[in-house]
């Protein structure tokens, strides 16, 4: 089992989580959902996705173990101060571990969606519109404020 080093602002060069176990399975509770994994597993599981995302701002110091505390940094045109773990990132994480717990995982390896497969001789037709990712929308719908579109610019939302 991980533990869990909660990231407070500091730019902890040990930290390898926005949230800690207790306040996940609260926020779980919260929206009525149960968490059947190990907590800890799963949010470090959660923010390997969360990590892959290309965040606006810099990064405080070159030593912090993750992306976050970070310095020039606007949500709705308000500056966030660089010693803050936005509240939507925290959320994001969360809403990331239970979609694992629940058996959606953004990073696994997923096939395409078949439509139709055929045994004797055997044919396969596969969706062309299917996705080859999973979208979480509840996590990307918390994290769109705080991520810099293709452009590198920031997502205004």
């Amino acid at each position: 089992m991980a533990t869990i080093v909660v990231e407070t602002g500091t730019g902890s060069a040990t930290a390898n989580s926005y949230v800690s176990e207790a306040d996940c399975t609260t926020y779980a509770t919260d929206r009525g959902i149960t968490i059947t994994g190990t907590v800890a597993d799963l949010l470090i599981q959660a923010m390997d996705y969360i990590e892959s995302k290309n965040f606006i701002g810099d990064k405080l110091t070159e030593a912090q173990a993750l992306q976050w505390p970070r310095y020039g940094v606007y949500i709705d045109r308000f500056y966030v101060d660089s010693d803050t773990i936005p509240q939507l990132l925290i959320d994001a994480l969360c809403e990331v571990a239970i979609s694992i717990d629940g058996g959606t995982n953004p990073l696994s390896t997923l096939g395409r969606e078949t439509i139709r497969e055929k045994v004797d001789v055997i044919e396969v037709e596969y969706s062309k519109s299917a996705s080859s990712s999973s979208y979480l929308t509840a996590a990307e719908t918390k994290l769109d404020k705080l991520v810099k579109n293709m452009s590198g610019m920031a997502i205004r939302g």
